[in-house]
């Protein structure tokens, strides 16, 4: 008994146009192209790490505040001391720059590849007096965010 091979025309890029059609993922190629044409793959992905994204939900109550403005007070802190060196519960010299409403962190003067958002660090403030990081590994850049709240210039005398 013979074998019938069935051979399929070529596309331009040299695939098997029968083959396509019948594989759900090859019948895909080029689909999205259109996406990429305003902004780079590279350039979506930056943006999105560094726009305000929506923090995940407390596990504690707020910080008790009467006056309600103990998150300006303490951003204005930040704000003032951005640039700064910090350092982790491990001893690692880190700053900090205030960018709109985020934090881009820096080790060995490289910046950390993600921003933390307000947001994220209201978050954080919420759980405050902090004595583990462990407490607020959830977040974002969480040694860093720990190092920044349980550094007296920022924490004062509030907890």
């Amino acid at each position: 008994m013979a074998v019938k091979h069935i051979i399929h025309p070529m596309n331009r890029e040299g695939r098997d146009q029968g083959a396509e059609a019948n594989d759900p993922v090859l019948a895909m190629l080029g689909v999205g192209r259109q996406l990429w044409e305003l902004e780079p793959g590279d350039n979506f992905v930056e943006r999105l790490r560094s726009e305000d994204l929506p923090a995940p939900p407390a596990t504690m109550h707020p910080f008790p505040d009467p006056a309600g403005n103990l998150p300006e007070t303490v951003w204005q802190r930040i704000v003032n001391h951005q640039g700064e060196q910090f350092q982790t519960v491990r001893g690692l010299p880190l700053t900090f720059e205030v960018e709109g409403t985020g934090i881009w962190f820096f080790r060995d003067g490289k910046r950390v590849n993600r921003k933390l958002t307000r947001t994220q660090f209201e978050v954080a403030l919420s759980r405050c007096p902090l004595t583990r990081t462990t407490e607020i590994s959830d977040l974002m850049d969480y040694p860093y965010v720990f190092a920044v709240l349980t550094d007296r210039r920022i924490r004062g005398q509030e907890w």
